[in-house]
């Protein structure tokens, strides 16, 4: 059972689930590793008395299949012994209730030299010295959950401060990410507060919900006869309209790239984030896509969900609808991807690049020969000066470096800011109604002018000026 595969963040992660589901307002998780190494998780939530902590602490105290109450995030009855001897040999839990404090231990030491199943009943001495204890004791109610022997958390290591510093360099950005919808205000729900020894998690928001620019789509919700399955997709602003915090509220360490895809919550708890499920592979076109599945607790067999609440599989009349809505989805992605900033495309509009496909599966990128100013340019010029024209576009066209071009698109890395954009775009149309002798409002509607609709009525402005 302690080879289970919980990572140091997913038991935490667990056990802070069993203090959402006791009605926690507020969650310390405190670690140190200088004189006697401990990991603590203390909360005020409605706590235990000695016949609920007793359950508590026996292995499969729940069955799965077992009707829970909609907000319980537990399952299997397994998370606070399981998580905990998965990185420890002595896991101590203290709550208190109506003023009465019960705590009981597993120490996987006696367990061993008994031979039996034996749970220790710490005295009052002995819990006295337990860090965090005197915290808890002046909650009005709540639980402290205390590991300590940390020979899995700390294997293969000869120094159990540097190994904590390590293994726990990623945990607040996965609390942060995993609890998000809890920590921030949501359909009238008070947010939560986790603090990791001391600090505030940061703010994690794959959706990026306070950006103009993102578009939400059309959702659905899926009718079963074990509940409703609620699917709400999202597009995210393209590039250019993220600022660097923005890409790392969104996206962190795996990039907006590796972190498309369905989020699956399970009672506003992501369980499973950044996977197509395999329905369709991971694309730089999708990669501004995130669709957001939220599923009751009744669907836990449905979705095989594991102990570890950190995988799960749609079923497959989920899979189909998710499938056949993809195209949907993605699409709207690609074209924010491809036509980033650009307005609904006038008739007659003509690109600056056109793409063309000489055979199926391939293609290439040309300068259009039919955009206005090519061509008002063009017919300018007599014969020799338009056939050098000609080989001047070809050689434009043939040096485009799109493989460079690409790489960097498929990076978070925003395009280099122009500050003097409007007056060069101004000094582009001046050029282009010299040249052309088209009217303002035909200019703006020229690329790449029609791309920066922001700029729209500057440049009319001083086109008529």
């Amino acid at each position: 059972m302690r080879a289970v595969g919980y990572t140091p963040e997913a038991a935490i992660a667990d056990l802070i689930d069993n203090s959402i589901s006791a009605q926690a307002r507020s969650i310390d998780v405190e670690y140190d590793a200088q004189k006697q190494p401990f990991v603590a998780i203390l909360d005020d939530g409605t706590g235990m008395n000695s016949d609920e902590l007793e359950s508590a602490m026996r292995h499969g105290s729940r069955n799965p299949s077992e009707l829970r109450d909609q907000n319980d995030l537990g399952r299997f009855g397994l998370g606070l012994k399981t998580a905990s001897l998965s990185q420890c040999r002595r896991l101590t839990v203290i709550s208190k209730r109506e003023g009465l404090v019960t705590a009981l231990r597993w120490d996987l030491d006696v367990v061993a030299s008994a031979k039996r199943w034996l749970v220790v009943v710490p005295d009052m001495e002995d819990l006295e010295q337990l860090p965090l204890y005197s915290r808890m004791a002046n909650l009005q109610s709540g639980t402290l959950v205390i590991w300590q022997q940390l020979d899995r958390f700390a294997a293969g290591s000869s120094d159990i401060v540097k190994e904590m510093t390590i293994k726990f360099s990623g945990l607040r950005e996965h609390l942060a990410l995993i609890f998000h919808r809890f920590t921030s205000r949501e359909d009238g729900n008070a947010a939560l507060n986790i603090r990791i020894n001391g600090l505030a998690l940061p703010r994690k928001d794959p959706f990026l919900r306070t950006n103009s620019y993102r578009q939400p789509l059309e959702g659905q919700r899926f009718k079963h006869q074990r509940g409703v399955v609620v699917v709400t997709p999202f597009v995210l602003p393209p590039i250019s309209k993220l600022s660097k915090e923005e890409i790392e509220l969104s996206g962190g360490a795996e990039g907006l790239r590796g972190t498309q895809g369905f989020y699956v919550y399970r009672n506003r708890r992501l369980v499973i984030w950044g996977t197509w499920f395999r329905l369709v592979p991971k694309q730089e076109f999708y990669k501004l896509t995130r669709i957001q599945v939220d599923i009751p607790n009744t669907f836990d067999e449905l979705w095989s969900l594991d102990i570890k609440k950190s995988a799960a599989q749609p079923p497959e009349f989920i899979r189909t609808r998710l499938r056949e809505l993809i195209p949907h989805f993605a699409g709207a992605s690609k074209r924010t991807v491809t036509y980033e900033g650009r307005r609904t495309d006038p008739p007659g509009f003509s690109p600056v690049w056109s793409r063309y496909e000489p055979k199926h599966g391939s293609f290439r990128y040309e300068v259009n020969v039919d955009h206005p100013a090519v061509l008002a340019f063009s017919e300018s010029l007599d014969e020799v000066r338009g056939r050098q024209f000609e080989s001047l576009l070809s050689v434009i066209s043939i040096g485009l470096p799109a493989e460079s071009i690409y790489a960097d698109m498929c990076g978070d890395t925003r395009p280099a800011k122009n500050e003097n954009e409007l007056s060069e775009l101004i000094a582009i149309a001046i050029g282009l109604e010299k040249l052309t002798g088209l009217s303002p409002e035909e200019i703006a509607d020229i690329d790449p002018l029609i791309r920066h609709p922001n700029h729209r009525a500057n440049i009319l402005k001083a086109l008529k000026k």
